[in-house]
């Protein structure tokens, strides 16, 4: 076979770079709408397991709100107890969504155990007042309701 012949076989067509366009193309589509669905799962879906840890764990902090009419042992036991709860809740986070709610959380129990925190620190230390002024811990704590009631009531609509 010499040369003159080789060159008359067609190696590459029209109708081959047609197929593989299309079928790169349909791949393509099919990647576009499972990364699409993925995404949407990923951001609206609550897996059970956190739903009904992070339910477990605000039952626990919701607990901490009469923390009023407790003492200091009793305060210090319930929160521990919501920080077991929480940390559970937050090693079961699988979606994006899950770690929105586990944020909640954490910034609702913040919110509910710090002015207790400041205000142990301020007795415990009577000289040394985090700022200066102890009754300041009652307005962080009044500041901070409005923002903790929302925290409260937006992860019940979506625990529930």
């Amino acid at each position: 076979m010499n040369i003159h012949e080789l060159l008359q076989y067609e190696l590459w067509s029209k109708t081959r770079t047609r197929k593989i366009l299309t079928v790169t193309g349909f791949a393509t589509v099919v990647l576009v709408l499972l990364f699409a669905v993925w995404h949407e799962v990923e951001r609206h879906w609550l897996t059970q397991g956190e739903r009904n840890a992070a339910r477990t764990a605000l039952v626990e902090i919701d607990l901490l709100q009469n923390a009023a009419r407790m003492n200091g042992k009793e305060f210090d036991l319930q929160e521990q107890k919501a920080q077991l709860k929480f940390d559970a809740a937050r090693n079961l986070t699988r979606t994006y969504r899950d770690k929105e709610i586990v944020a909640g959380l954490s910034l609702y129990l913040i919110l509910t155990t710090s002015p207790w925190d400041s205000a142990r620190f301020v007795l415990e230390h009577p000289g040394s007042s985090i700022d200066g002024d102890p009754k300041s811990v009652l307005t962080d704590w009044n500041s901070s309701s409005d923002l903790r009631k929302q925290l409260h009531s937006s992860l019940h609509r979506a625990l529930d």
